[in-house]
């Protein structure tokens, strides 16, 4: 459970700031490096509200929210691997924003250790 908890503490306490600052364009969380639009910049920033939101509420019961930890594993991956991926191929590097690449790289490696995968797929309860 300790570890259950402090993923959704770094969710809240990483992503809460995010969240925040991307729906209402406080100051660019993706350093300035993908193209402006409203419309998915606070698409996104909604997404990560949710993320924090579940996050809160899996403090409080921790095993029923964990699912949200492996959808952050998916989304990140498939980030890393449609948009990262490609401009790094073409030696596209200056248009990675690397902080946020790292911190979902960061995610991508440490959220499966946390994630309770018997009561995610099912298998307890």
């Amino acid at each position: 459970m300790q570890a259950l908890q402090f993923a959704y503490w770094v969710n809240i306490v990483v992503l809460g700031p995010i969240a925040i600052s991307t729906v209402f364009r406080l100051f660019p969380t993706d350093q300035a490096r993908l193209e402006e639009s409203a419309g998915w910049r606070v698409l996104a920033g909604a997404f990560w509200v949710s993320v924090v939101v579940l996050s809160i509420l899996g403090l409080f019961q921790p095993l029923r929210y964990s699912p949200v930890l492996l959808f952050q594993v998916i989304y990140k991956v498939v980030w890393l691997a449609v948009y990262v991926a490609p401009r790094l191929l073409r030696g596209e590097s200056d248009a990675v924003p690397w902080i946020m690449t790292a911190a979902f790289v960061a995610y991508v490696v440490v959220w499966p250790f946390i994630i309770p995968w018997a009561y995610v797929l099912g298998l307890s309860q």
